[in-house]
């Protein structure tokens, strides 16, 4: 299937000093083993599902040494290097793995959008267990099949994400008057505190005022499934009247290409509504 947008977040990524809303990615959550940031060496804590580090074979725990002969002094340094490339270059690895002296592995990187693409892309919606936070209703998005809804995954800590709902939502008013298009927010709340749904709901009352849609909370585990776990990005994706995702990449608030970003998701709802 046609993904909108997709040529168009390349070319962003592989400008020289353009912040980017999908750079080049490997696709691994990591902390600094000093136990601060910059305090290195840099460690995998978790690798992402569908992603270059799954399917070069990076695991937990390991410890990166050099990327492309350059040593990885922290987790700032590597990646720096990550988003120095463009999506679909291959980076040679070296690590330290527990059980054997050093691992060297290649890695083709990718971007966030080809890992949604990859999880969602022309499918039915997952089955869900949401709970809207102003009524405290149960919500199962991949029942959302009168109308194409545009749901946003983000975590609450992130810098500007309430802006860009806001701007989704004023669009998306007036789209109305010709089609019929539903904003949403979903969140498992701050990613760094693992709160539960129950504590999200009391603590994130005020959020979907803020934010100018009706706002969703889901557990860490249904959240991890939806989104990539950036703590700047908001992940979007267009859902159609039949319950089929056909559009899905991220937007980081303050990058160079917002603007641009949010057009091609609008174009993908506007032409999600017109399908039958």
């Amino acid at each position: 299937m046609r993904w909108l947008g997709l040529v168009g977040l390349v070319v962003f990524a592989s400008t020289a000093h353009a912040k980017s809303s999908n750079p080049a990615f490997l696709g691994v959550q990591m902390d600094d083993v000093g136990g601060a940031r910059g305090a290195g060496p840099c460690r995998v804590s978790g690798v992402t599902k569908d992603s270059a580090a799954e399917a070069a074979g990076l695991r937990p725990d390991d410890i990166f040494v050099t990327m492309d002969g350059k040593s990885v002094v922290n987790c700032d340094t590597l990646v720096s290097a990550i988003q120095a490339k463009a999506p679909g270059d291959v980076v040679k690895l070296v690590v330290n793995r527990s059980g054997a002296s050093r691992v060297t592995i290649h890695a083709t990187l990718m971007s966030r959008d080809e890992i949604l693409r990859k999880r969602f892309g022309g499918l039915p919606v997952p089955t869900t267990k949401l709970v809207r936070v102003d009524d405290r209703a149960e919500v199962d998005i991949s029942g959302l099949r009168r109308q194409t809804t545009i749901v946003g995954w983000y975590p609450t800590n992130c810098d500007g994400c309430d802006r860009i709902f806001s701007a989704v939502a004023k669009w998306s008013r007036e789209e109305r008057k010709t089609m019929p298009i539903k904003v949403a927010a979903a969140t498992a709340g701050d990613l760094r505190m693992r709160r539960t749904i129950k504590d999200n709901l009391d603590l994130l009352k005020h959020e979907g005022t803020k934010l100018d849609v009706p706002l969703l909370v889901a557990d860490a585990e249904t959240y991890e499934q939806f989104a990539i776990g950036d703590g700047d990005r908001v992940q979007f994706m267009v859902i159609d009247c039949r319950g089929i995702v056909q559009y899905a990449a991220p937007v980081v608030p303050t990058s160079d290409d917002a603007e641009a970003v949010l057009d091609e998701l609008f174009a993908a709802a506007e032409q999600a509504a017109r399908k039958k």
